[in-house]
């Protein structure tokens, strides 16, 4: 089994299956715009899925009002002008922040369709770019460039969740890696890129507690200016009413995932506290009393690798753990946005690259992991709507696990020692 696995992770036959899934999406999608009527397409969902929700804030933004983009009942009503063959419960709403809507006002004044290639468009920008920074930054070798790049583009939580899916994540991916780069050249620049990811303040409720816990006190000034600027021109896009309406928003979507009537699809999100309503839904006390006791056991041992690694050469095991862990701790967080892994993997594929391994010398634990955080995606929401178990969920815990447990195994100090001498 072992030298099975070993021979199939090699660069020629990864790039092979990446280049296949590619191909195949890109098909699937050509046909899926060819075939699109009345927003239909011809394999049964909606062009664009959630891309609907945000291109409908644009339009009610432009014709009702900035401060009314938050209002329910109105963007349900103009959804279903747009899209009158919806499922009568179907339930889209813009939760972003109110600067974030900024793009969709443009994009929704577009034929839907062309918007939704517009966006197409600048999400693959988005995605590219923030990984080749990153990339770039962390000094990983370019012969392994062209497999790793092909890859991250074929990972199911951004090929077909983000993209087909019409989602957002490219962006926090973008803001998440840029900030990462521009940790050692500025760690307040470092903090007003990470500002951006506010879009979806869901992506730093892991960050915010580890920048204190390492001391990266120029991050937090960056993050805190950052936030006042966004803060600003929030005000400027919605005013305070619309501002208003965005908390609301937030606290009304953040207490739809505690409870199985949110009308969300709680097989299409990854952390802890959705596998648990998936797996529990009629067992509400018992269910958050599990939620809160694994919760309780996994925090001390990240807070305690965090203080441990606070150190600068340590800075990426630190943000890759904080990365790993994110998509399962958070209040909610959809399948989508959990295309942030892919920054672990590099994180941590540099870490033990600078540790003297080649790509096929990694350990094989390692590469192990990376194989199930690649393919678990591509079932894991069959599996979850038919047992309620979702796996995928577990696959992340169980990489945040090797990274707390093995963390100084993986990277052996007599090897950089070695290396050194």
């Amino acid at each position: 089994m072992r030298r099975f696995i070993e021979r199939r992770l090699n660069q020629a036959y990864i790039r092979k299956i990446a280049i296949v899934v590619l191909a195949i999406f890109t098909i699937v999608l050509a046909v899926s715009f060819a075939t699109a009527k009345r927003g239909r397409t011809v394999f049964g969902p909606f062009l664009g899925a959630d891309f609907g929700a945000f291109y409908v804030a644009g339009q009610i933004y432009n014709n009702h009002g900035p401060a009314s983009i938050y209002d329910a009942e109105l963007h349900r009503r103009v959804y279903k002008e747009n899209f009158p063959e919806a499922p009568p419960n179907e339930q889209l709403l813009y939760v972003n922040a109110p600067f974030f809507v900024v793009p969709f006002i443009v994009l929704s004044r577009l034929p839907y369709a062309l918007a939704y290639l517009m966006w197409l468009v600048i999400s693959v920008a988005l995605y590219v770019t923030g990984f080749l920074i990153l990339w770039r930054a962390l000094n990983l070798p370019r012969d392994i460039l062209p497999t790793a790049l092909l890859v991250a583009l074929s990972f199911w939580p951004f090929l077909v969740e983000c993209l087909a899916g019409g989602q957002t994540s490219a962006f926090g991916f973008f803001c998440l890696a840029a900030a990462i780069a521009l940790e050692t050249r500025s760690r307040f620049w470092s903090g007003v890129a990470l500002a951006l990811c506010a879009y979806k303040p869901t992506l730093l409720l892991l960050i915010v507690p580890m920048l204190f816990v390492t001391g990266r006190w120029l991050t937090i000034a960056g993050l805190a200016a950052g936030n006042i600027v966004l803060g600003l021109i929030s005000l400027a896009v919605v005013g305070v009413e619309g501002c208003v309406n965005f908390l609301n928003r937030l606290f009304f979507f953040t207490n739809a995932t505690a409870n199985t009537e949110g009308g969300l699809k709680a097989w299409k999100y990854v952390d802890l506290n959705a596998f648990m309503r998936l797996l529990m839904p009629h067992q509400t006390n018992l269910r958050w009393a599990i939620t809160a006791v694994i919760a309780l056991l996994v925090i001390p041992f990240l807070v305690a690798k965090w203080w441990r690694l606070r150190e600068e050469p340590q800075s990426r095991l630190v943000w890759a753990l904080t990365v790993t862990w994110t998509p399962v701790l958070t209040i909610y967080m959809g399948i989508y946005d959990s295309t942030i892994l892919v920054l672990a993997g590099l994180l941590l594929t540099a870490e033990l690259y600078s540790r003297c391994y080649r790509s096929d010398s990694l350990p094989l634990s390692y590469r192990c992991f990376l194989l199930l955080i690649y393919l678990s995606p591509w079932f894991t929401q069959s599996i979850a709507l038919v047992t309620g178990l979702q796996i995928y969920t577990l696959a992340v815990a169980a990489f945040g696990v090797y990274q707390l447990r093995y963390t100084d195994e993986l990277i052996p100090a007599g090897k950089f020692a070695v290396a050194k001498a």
